[in-house]
C-alpha cells in the first residue's frame, strides 16, 4: 500500500498517507503501552514482542487504511491473519482477557494517530472514520477471540483424552513391568501407591478439581464421573456443593488399583441408591453396605429377594416408595404424612411387601434385610 492516494485522491487518501508515514512510531507506542498496562506483555522479551505481537498491530492499522481508501470490506484472508494471532496467543500462554486488553490499547493508540493526522479544516472526516474504525476493531477482535476459544477447547479435548488414556493404561497394567511401561510411554513419574477418588455431580472441570488435591494427582473421566488417583494417603477430600465424592484406601499400581477403583465406584452407586447427592464418603462409611459389596453372592441374593421381586410385582412403584419412607422413618403415621395417604394405606402396602418378599418391614431383622436390599446399586448389564 505504497500510494493510497492513487486509489482515492481525496481527504481520506491524504489522511491514510499521513498515518502511514508515522506507522513505525505508532506501532512502537502500541508496544510500549502493552508492556506498561498488561503484565503478560511486560514479561515478553523484546524479540517475542517484535516477532509475535507488533506485526499483528501493524497489520490491524494497515488493513483498516486499505479498506478505508478502497471503500471495501475485510476479506476472509485478512481476517485469517487475526485468527492465527488468536491461536498463537494461546500457545504463548497469554489469557484471552489480556489479549483483548491489548486490542483495546491498539485501537486507542491507532485512533489517536488518525485524529492527529486530520487537518484542522477536515475534522468532519472523524465521524465516518470513527464508525469504520470501530467496525474493523470489532470484527478482527471477534475473529481473534473465536479462534482463541476454539483452539483452547481443542487443546482441552486433547488434554482430557490424554489424561483418560493415562488413567486407563494404569488401571489395565497387570504387573510392575507394565506399570513401568506406562510411566515411560507417558513420560510420567508414577507414585508407588494411589488413593482412588470418584467424583460425581460436579460442574467443575478436572483442572478445578485437581486444585483440591496434592501435586502428582492423576485424573480422567470415566463415563459421567471423574476419577482421581491421589499419590498419598488421604484424610478426607474437601466437600464441593452438589457433589458426591467417594474415596478408598491407598493401593499399589496394578490389578489391586483397578479392584479398589471398582470398589469405590460401587460405593458411589450404593450412596446414590441410599439417596446421597452431596457428601464425602470414605472407607469407614456405609460399612454394612461395603460388606455386601465385598460379597457378590449375598448382594445378588438380596437383589433377587427384595428389588427384583418388588419391581416385578409393583410396577407402579407405589409399594416400594412407601417402603423406603417407612424404613427411613420407622413410623406409619409419619410415612402416611409424607406420602400423603391414609395410615391404613401405609399398613396395606407394608403387608404387600411382606407378601411379595417374605420379609416384614415391621420386624427388625427383616427390615434390616430390606434396608440393605434397597440400598444395593443396580447390577451392571
Amino acid at each position: 500500500m505504497s500510494s493510497l492516494r492513487a486509489v482515492r485522491n481525496d481527504g481520506v487518501g491524504a489522511l491514510a498517507e499521513r498515518v502511514l508515514a508515522d506507522l513505525d512510531a505508532v506501532v512502537v507506542r502500541m508496544g510500549a503501552s502493552y508492556r506498561e498496562e498488561i503484565p503478560e506483555y511486560a514479561a515478553l522479551t523484546d524479540g517475542e514482542l517484535a516477532r509475535e505481537v507488533l506485526p499483528v498491530s501493524r497489520q490491524l492499522l494497515t488493513t483498516f487504511l486499505s479498506c478505508l481508501v478502497e471503500s471495501r470490506q475485510l476479506t476472509v484472508r485478512e481476517l485469517e491473519v487475526f485468527a492465527d494471532s488468536g491461536r498463537q496467543r494461546l500457545i504463548m500462554g497469554i489469557p484471552l482477557e489480556s489479549v483483548l486488553h491489548a486490542y483495546r490499547i491498539a485501537g486507542r493508540e491507532a485512533w489517536s494517530a488518525m485524529v492527529a493526522a486530520v487537518p484542522a479544516g477536515e475534522t468532519a472526516l472523524l465521524a465516518d472514520l470513527g464508525t469504520r474504525w470501530m467496525d474493523i476493531v470489532d470484527r478482527t477482535s471477534s475473529t481473534l477471540a473465536q479462534a482463541y476459544v476454539a483452539a483452547s477447547h481443542e487443546r482441552l479435548r486433547h488434554v482430557d483424552a490424554r489424561r483418560r488414556e493415562l488413567v486407563e493404561a494404569l488401571l489395565s497394567a497387570e504387573d510392575p513391568a507394565e506399570v513401568a511401561s506406562v510411566s515411560l510411554r507417558f513420560s510420567t513419574v508414577l507414585a508407588t501407591t494411589y488413593v482412588p477418588v470418584v467424583v460425581f455431580g460436579s460442574t467443575a472441570g478436572i483442572d478445578a478439581l485437581l486444585q483440591d488435591f496434592p501435586t502428582g494427582t492423576l485424573a480422567g473421566h470415566r463415563g459421567d464421573r471423574v476419577l482421581l488417583l491421589v499419590p498419598q494417603r488421604l484424610e478426607q477430600p474437601r466437600q464441593r456443593p452438589g457433589t458426591l465424592i467417594c474415596w478408598g484406601g491407598p493401593v499399589a499400581c496394578g490389578p489391586t488399583l483397578l479392584q479398589e477403583v471398582r470398589h469405590v465406584e460401587q460405593l458411589l452407586l450404593t450412596a446414590l441408591a441410599e439417596g446421597y447427592t452431596e457428601a464425602v464418603l470414605g472407607p469407614d462409611d456405609l460399612l454394612v453396605e461395603q460388606l455386601l459389596l465385598g460379597n457378590p453372592r449375598v448382594a445378588g441374593a438380596l437383589r433377587r429377594k427384595v428389588v427384583a421381586l418388588l419391581q416385578r410385582k409393583d410396577p407402579s412403584g407405589a409399594v416400594m416408595g412407601t417402603l423406603r419412607v417407612y424404613l427411613a422413618t420407622g413410623s406409619v403415621p409419619e410415612t402416611a404424612r409424607r406420602e400423603v395417604v391414609h395410615a391404613n394405606t401405609v399398613s396395606y402396602r407394608l403387608g404387600r411387601v411382606r407378601d411379595i418378599t417374605g420379609l416384614d418391614p415391621r420386624v427388625p431383622r427383616d427390615s434390616a434385610l430390606l434396608v440393605l436390599g434397597l440400598g444395593l446399586p443396580e447390577e451392571n448389564p
